[in-house]
């Protein structure tokens, strides 16, 4: 019995350490952040729009590099766009594993920014179902040409 339990606590220990959403995997670096926006293909899965650019893959960086915006014109009040953002952070940390693994399959590497359109609050299951929409997209439209 003993051992099943801490069978079962490892398993969860790796599942909660893949789920994470590093800084490394954060897109932060200004010029592919230009070069993104200049020459990057775009989805949209209303009411998120993904821009995204494949990039060359490099030896102990992320195969995806991700960007979450929400425009102060559309949420004035901070708390309002960090709910949104934070929301969408969750949805892309529990649900990247698929993205991520057919990437890392095919040899890719991609950046892509996630930006909210609208202008209410969704619900987190709506946002989610929205975002695994759009990472599909971008699957099929780069890897599986």
């Amino acid at each position: 019995m003993l051992n099943r339990v801490a069978f079962c606590l490892n398993n969860v220990t790796r599942m909660m350490e893949n789920n994470k959403f590093r800084k490394s995997e954060r897109l932060s670096r200004k010029s592919i952040i230009e070069r993104l926006y200049a020459e990057g293909r775009s989805v949209a899965a209303f009411p998120l729009r993904a821009v995204y650019l494949p990039l060359e893959p490099e030896e102990g960086e992320p195969a995806a590099s991700i960007l979450i915006a929400v425009s102060k014109k559309r949420f004035r009040h901070a708390v309002d766009r960090n709910l949104v953002k934070r929301r969408l952070r969750e949805a892309y940390r529990l649900n990247k594993h698929s993205f991520v693994e057919a990437l890392q399959q095919n040899g890719r590497r991609m950046a892509v920014s996630i930006l909210y359109l609208d202008k209410q609050h969704h619900s987190y299951n709506h946002l989610q179902s929205r975002l695994k929409k759009l990472l599909q997209t971008i699957i099929s439209k780069e890897i599986e040409q």
